[in-house]
């Protein structure tokens, strides 16, 4: 693993959506700072875009790492937020669905007090469902299973009153209780290789719904977006047939091009892309080719871009605004009504920041690692109806499409 891809998965705070985005190494060293690729690195202003955290004290690393967290938060104009309310009031009775939820109890340094406070801005927010992940990577879940990661989750989805998911009637029960219905997803699929029936079988009774083959790196069932080098293995052709069989969405979010094109080829069922944005508006190999994002549409599947601004453009400005030039991206080339939702929105953003910026010989700040990143959250799908509405002349039913409904038709087609 890189350690550009390392770093930018922590510091620049996407830590399940990264590893593929490509920084120089080159930089001059100068007095007062560093030269780089990135920009002008300051050594003594903490609210600099650029800072030298090099040799800092403790408590200097955490006014920037609380810094750091106040920037994650897009911020909206009072009318924008007013236009956002009508938009959510408008659409009350319709699904909203958050296609990807890294924040389950375990995965990735997540507490109890994380997902509690995850799940809880997902309702108060105005969402149906979320979809919690459960697994990542070798290592994501320290020393717990996946199956552990679901039964930690299950107890705070018990205590909030909420909804686990079995099937897409959990999800139309929360909507008329005005709940919150919860169900799990895989970002890599590394924990099934020794045994692909059970473990597919195992994971659809434990509650997760929605699987990927890999996080970003190569493994031997597919191709990661890091490399871009390799499709689906033989294994990983017989995992599509061994998911599907179980009742499980295939996910090709995270794995290369070829595994998309190649997964959709197989695929009987649609295939979704949870949290995927398009090459086309930014090049980097985490995106999805355009051939990709018609793979998938193919399958009758769904591309949910995510609100990673990363990934979004140059700028990294996660606007809804900016988001909603994927959603357009996306719909143009397969249509509306395969389009959807995702934040990928980290909750313990905070614990990172303190936990790593200050590691420079691992994030170095001269490579620009540790600078201010914005990520939507669960409130914003409700801005980017408005958008869809008043910019691009959606109807009503192609926004309801986007909220959930097209989702609800995947699963539908998937699920047992």
């Amino acid at each position: 693993m890189k350690l550009n891809q390392i770093a930018i998965a922590v510091t620049l705070a996407s830590s399940f959506s990264v590893f593929a985005h490509d920084i120089g190494h080159e930089h001059e060293h100068v007095e007062g700072g560093w030269n780089a690729q990135a920009g002008f690195v300051s050594d003594t202003d903490i609210t600099a875009t650029y800072f030298n955290t090099r040799g800092k004290d403790h408590e200097t690393i955490v006014k920037r790492a609380l810094w750091l967290a106040e920037q994650y938060d897009i911020e909206r104009t009072p009318k924008q937020i007013e236009r956002a309310k009508a938009v959510r009031k408008k659409y009350q009775d319709a699904i909203a669905i958050n296609s990807v939820l890294p924040s389950s109890v375990g995965i990735i340094g997540n507490t109890h007090e994380h997902f509690t406070t995850a799940v809880k801005r997902n309702k108060d927010a105005g969402m149906t469902l979320a979809s919690a992940t459960v697994y990542a990577f070798p290592g994501s879940t320290d020393s717990h299973t996946a199956y552990q990661v679901v039964d930690s989750s299950d107890k705070v989805i018990e205590e909030q009153g909420m909804i686990k998911v079995n099937s897409t009637d959990d999800i139309i029960k929360a909507k008329k209780e005005n709940n919150l219905a919860v169900m799990y997803n895989t970002q890599g699929a590394d924990y099934v290789i020794e045994d692909m029936e059970h473990h597919a079988h195992a994971s659809y009774d434990s509650g997760i719904r929605v699987m990927n083959f890999t996080y970003n790196n190569n493994n031997a069932l597919a191709g990661g977006g890091a490399k871009q080098d390799l499709g689906l293995t033989k294994q990983g052709y017989a995992w599509v047939q061994e998911a599907q069989n179980a009742g499980m969405v295939i996910d090709v979010s995270h794995s290369s091009n070829q595994v998309v094109i190649d997964a959709a080829k197989v695929s009987t069922k649609p295939i979704v892309a949870s949290h995927s944005n398009a090459q086309g508006l930014m090049n980097v190999s985490r995106n999805l080719s355009d051939e990709a994002i018609l793979a998938i549409g193919s399958t009758g599947g769904a591309v949910c871009p995510t609100g990673v601004g990363l990934f979004l453009n140059k700028e990294l400005d996660a606007s809804p605004e900016r988001y909603v030039e994927h959603v357009v991206y996306v719909a143009d080339k397969i249509g509306k009504d395969k389009v959807c939702y995702s934040t990928d929105y980290v909750h313990n953003i905070l614990d990172y920041y303190e936990r790593d910026i200050g590691n420079t010989d691992l994030y170095p700040p001269e490579l620009g690692f540790g600078s201010p990143l914005s990520n939507m959250a669960a409130e914003h799908i409700w801005d980017v109806a408005a958008i869809l509405e008043d910019d691009y002349g959606w109807t009503e039913q192609e926004v309801r499409g986007f909220l959930g409904e097209n989702l609800m038709r995947v699963y539908k087609a998937n699920w047992k």
